[in-house]
């Protein structure tokens, strides 16, 4: 049933499955509580670009570069759900682009997209999905999860997964995390009783898809389970109580002993009145993206984790974020919320006393570098003064082009030797 599957065996490996169980013990779960929602400082913005639209877009999934973006969504000129993707040039986002190839004349919805697009999983209920008798009598179709693998610039013919994982129950919003793949399952237009379910790939096929356990799955919906890109946490959306408004993102350990820890809501600057879905990490380990509906429809937003909290670790934080003119120390726009985070680190550590140092890439005059490395990291510092950091707290340094983190020249790396390094010094 799964031969489609044999050209991706290197997504299943049970060697990563052993190390998925493998986490933090209960000592490093609550310092882990304790740090949720100061992980979140940034206030999340729509993406930028025009892939957000007065209509739906929803479900969304990206792939490993960050650079593209699949979600699905409803137009004007359709009766149906299709997925779509955009494209992320500098920091804008591009008008989605239907998958025609993809799509069928049903609802095809919930993408998620493997590694560098080699394949993808979806929800469609198209001919073929399984049918079943309604209680009136007449004939429904359940939504089943296919996949598609993608065969130079096309896509395959999409293939349903096994009566292991699709029933006669609606099945959505897939995520494939090495060999275990997450969804939502809940009875025929009955969302309100959805819970999430794991089936694990082993001796190649797929095992029968089992609902997790407590606390994940309450009496209440749970839809749109991701896992962290270290395997460690769960983030599910849930209308539990407790919460800001309909359905909410929360997150949760995984525990040593295969167990869930009790989920924590993400708080008010994630979750809102309306409805939060799709948390999903990208791979810079810092940008996070989600589903939120104010009114009517979803849009796509984004929002970065708070780096400076791990200078409370006695870590340096080097940060190629902030960016400046070229050959110059003027601060760029796109630079102001990443140090808007540390302007609020700052306020809520008054006793803290850091260094900012700043660094070049290995092109032009060496000492020219060194003048220009020392200029920047003091913009950075006149920055936080203005904006309400006390000037003796802050000391500055610049080490031009000498401490390379890529000791070459090159277009595609020069960028992480172009950075701002920041530190805690002894008082």
């Amino acid at each position: 049933m799964l031969s489609f599957f044999k050209k991706f065996r290197f997504f299943f490996n049970p060697v990563f499955s052993l190390l998925f169980f493998s986490f933090f013990g209960l000592t490093l779960y609550s310092q882990e509580l304790s740090r949720i929602q100061s992980d979140i400082k940034l206030k999340p913005e729509k993406l930028k670009g025009s892939i957000n639209t007065k209509l739906n877009e929803f479900g969304i999934s990206l792939t490993d570069d960050g650079n593209i973006l699949y979600y699905y969504s409803k137009r004007e000129n359709s009766n149906y759900t299709d997925l779509y993707k955009s494209s992320r040039v500098g920091n804008e986002w591009t008008q989605g682009e239907e998958i025609s190839v993809l799509n069928s004349n049903f609802d095809d919805q919930s993408p998620f997209i493997l590694n560098k697009e080699e394949g993808i999983l979806f929800s469609s209920n198209r001919d073929g999905s399984i049918e079943f008798q309604l209680s009136n009598g007449k004939i429904g179709v359940s939504r089943d999860i296919y996949f598609s693998r993608k065969n130079d610039s096309s896509w395959t013919r999409s293939v349903a997964l096994p009566r292991t994982v699709n029933t006669e129950k609606i099945e959505e919003n897939p995520f494939l995390f090495n060999d275990h793949l997450y969804f939502t399952r809940y009875p025929f237009g009955q969302v309100a009783e959805a819970d999430i379910f794991v089936s694990i790939y082993k001796n190649k096929t797929w095992e029968k898809a089992a609902s997790l356990p407590e606390p994940i799955n309450t009496a209440y919906s749970e839809i749109a389970a991701t896992i962290s890109k270290d395997g460690k946490s769960i983030y599910f959306s849930s209308n539990r109580p407790g919460g800001f408004g309909g359905y909410d993102v929360y997150k949760s350990i995984l525990l040593s002993d295969g167990g869930y820890s009790d989920p924590i809501n993400l708080g008010p600057e994630i979750n809102s009145a309306g409805d939060e879905a799709f948390y999903l990490e990208a791979g810079d380990g810092k940008t996070f993206y989600f589903c939120r509906r104010i009114g009517k429809d979803y849009d796509i937003y984004s929002n970065l984790a708070n780096p400076f909290q791990e200078l409370e670790k006695g870590k340096s934080i080097s940060l190629d974020s902030i960016h400046f003119a070229l050959g110059s120390y003027e601060i760029l726009e796109n630079s102001y919320s990443i140090l808007e985070n540390l302007s609020s680190y700052l306020k809520e550590n008054p006793n803290v006393k850091i260094k900012i140092i700043g660094h070049t890439d290995l092109n032009g005059d060496s000492q020219d570098n060194l003048v220009l490395s020392r200029n920047r990291a003091n913009a950075v510092k006149e920055y936080l003064v203005k904006n309400g950091a006390d000037s003796k707290r802050i000391v500055t340094d610049g080490k031009g082009s000498a401490e390379p983190i890529v000791p070459q020249k090159n277009p595609d790396t020069d960028y992480k030797n172009r950075r701002t390094e920041f530190q805690i010094i002894n008082p």
